[in-house]
């Protein structure tokens, strides 16, 4: 927590798996185009399509190592208490339409069903609670359980969608009070 990201506990076969085939595809992918790039011109042949598929590969990679990078950074909400945090929590859940997967007195874990997303198999937002703040990460799934990196856009749209509704209920709360 005090690096503010998210770890889990896996073994190297699931790290492996969960990783290892995007990153294996995209390396695919990059020396596939670039091979063809690399012949077109080495044969003086036209090479605009080859170029513009090797720089779509390029684009796509970065924005895949910038999503994977920031995927598990923790978002950091000033709360009041840990007891109104979770209820504030509860409110935003009910009020979505959300089920709260798990809820202990440092972690709660909200599902987010893939039809309200419309994006992928699901998404879950990850609560942690230190002292008064509360800090939150939203991660997609593809596949099952298998993290979804390309998704980090609209898991970020959805942390701020969550952090407007708490502090709009956190200043409510405090103007109430």
């Amino acid at each position: 927590m005090n690096s503010e990201r998210l770890y889990f506990d896996k073994s190297f076969v699931e790290s492996l798996w969960e990783n290892g085939l995007i990153i294996a595809n995209l390396m695919f992918f990059l020396y596939v185009t670039g091979r063809d790039f690399y012949q077109n011109i080495e044969k003086s042949k036209p090479f605009g399509w080859t170029l513009f598929f090797f720089i779509l590969v390029i684009v796509i990679i970065s924005l895949g190592i910038i999503s994977f990078l920031n995927s598990k950074k923790l978002e950091k909400i000033e709360g009041i208490t840990q007891s109104e945090n979770t209820k504030i929590l509860k409110k935003i859940v009910n009020r979505n339409g959300w089920k709260l997967f798990e809820e202990n007195k440092n972690l709660n874990i909200i599902n987010i069903s893939f039809l309200d997303t419309q994006t992928d198999y699901g998404k879950q937002i990850i609560v942690l609670y230190k002292n008064n703040h509360v800090l939150i990460n939203c991660t997609s799934f593809a596949f099952g359980k298998t993290p979804n990196p390309y998704n980090w856009f609209s898991n970020k749209k959805m942390v701020e969608k969550f952090k407007t509704e708490f502090i709009e209920n956190k200043n409510a709360l405090q103007q109430h009070i």
